[in-house]
């Protein structure tokens, strides 16, 4: 995880989250179609000369894959067999521009059908729902192919990125606290500084690169964590799982705390959420004879684990591979991150 891409703006939101966000990877890519000059702040230019910020293109493979799922989500979406939750957060009539760079031909067709117009600048406007949908399903396709993490600075963003990084396999009934497997987020707080505005980017571009052997190691802890507890459905083992990582996490994470001195020393903030799919076991792993798995439980110095939303047991036809999401903290989620964004989850499939 020493790479992430950027969805699904293709400018930066937050300069604040952007900073925090080269304190934790290496390299941080883009999707920029060709022709486009994104606007962007000149800190972000200075991060692009440096390379800690890449554009990049996608490629025909890409689309390809992109299109593919995301004809098969609108097939099952629309079919009777294995209708979709379809979020009350689409439900809108408005229209949003999509680049045809970022079109795999197969889907030009739909796409221009649905199309209200063609701006001057070359955008099709199509319905939000379809432009929403496939441009998460192309970073996520991007992302599995390069090997990248996926990030935003949004929690909004993150919960419709999460929707369909599985494929829309959620029940209506957001909580039920008696499925067999959750969507559940793994948060990580008191470790990185929660002002950065006063700190230069050229500042920050140095430290990275002094303390680049820390830092991966750091990532190396929470990629191994999140990759065994996502593939754990064995309560007992879950225990040594979770007692080993808390043991290298916690040197791990104080040491390159340590080399943070020089930033802001007060008011920490959470590093990140990251969405992964868990069993039961695991959610009910931090309590005693089971509980409530939405209750956000601290299993670690500095880590949480909550579920954020039920995922659907149905049978499809098309099992969703999914990948995991991380929300750079830009809206002060620290104290209770899994309760924050269950609510946000809950309003995007029901409200």
């Amino acid at each position: 995880m020493t790479q992430a891409l950027h969805y699904p703006t293709i400018e930066f939101n937050d300069l604040d989250a952007v900073k925090r966000a080269l304190l934790v990877w290496d390299r941080i890519h883009r999707i920029v179609p060709a022709g486009y000059q994104p606007n962007d702040q000149p800190e972000i230019l200075t991060a692009i000369q440096s390379g800690a910020i890449m554009n990049l293109s996608v490629d025909a493979h890409e689309k390809s894959a992109a299109a593919q799922r995301f004809l098969d989500f609108h097939y099952f979406r629309n079919s009777a067999k294995t209708l979709l939750t379809w979020p009350a957060g689409f439900s809108t009539e408005t229209f949003t521009r999509i680049n045809p760079e970022k079109i795999d031909a197969k889907l030009l067709p739909l796409f221009e059908q649905l199309a209200r117009r063609l701006t001057a600048d070359g955008f099709l406007e199509v319905p939000h729902e379809l432009a929403g949908g496939y441009m998460f399903y192309l970073a996520t396709s991007v992302a599995e192919r390069r090997a990248l993490s996926l990030t935003t600075d949004s929690s909004d963003y993150w919960a419709v990125g999460t929707y369909f990084a599985n494929d829309g396999c959620f029940t209506e009934q957001v909580y039920d606290e008696h499925a067999n497997t959750y969507l559940a987020n793994l948060a990580i707080d008191d470790l990185l500084p929660n002002d950065l505005a006063s700190i230069d980017l050229d500042q920050l571009l140095r430290f990275r690169e002094e303390t680049a052997e820390l830092r991966n190691v750091f990532q190396h802890e929470l990629e191994l964590l999140r990759d065994e507890i996502s593939r754990c459905n064995n309560k007992e083992h879950a225990h040594y799982i979770v007692q080993d990582f808390v043991k290298r996490f916690e040197k791990a994470k104080e040491e390159y705390r340590k080399t943070m001195s020089f930033f802001r020393k007060t008011d920490v903030c959470s590093l990140f959420s990251v969405g992964l799919p868990v069993s039961a076991t695991i959610v009910a792993l931090p309590t005693i004879g089971g509980g409530d798995p939405y209750d956000p439980v601290r299993i670690g110095i500095g880590l949480l684990l909550g579920a954020v939303s039920a995922l659907a047991t149905r049978e499809m036809s098309h099992k969703p591979k999914s990948i995991a999401s991380y929300l750079v903290d830009a809206e002060r989620l620290t104290k209770t991150p899994s309760f924050l964004l269950h609510r946000k989850f809950e309003e995007f499939i029901n409200d």
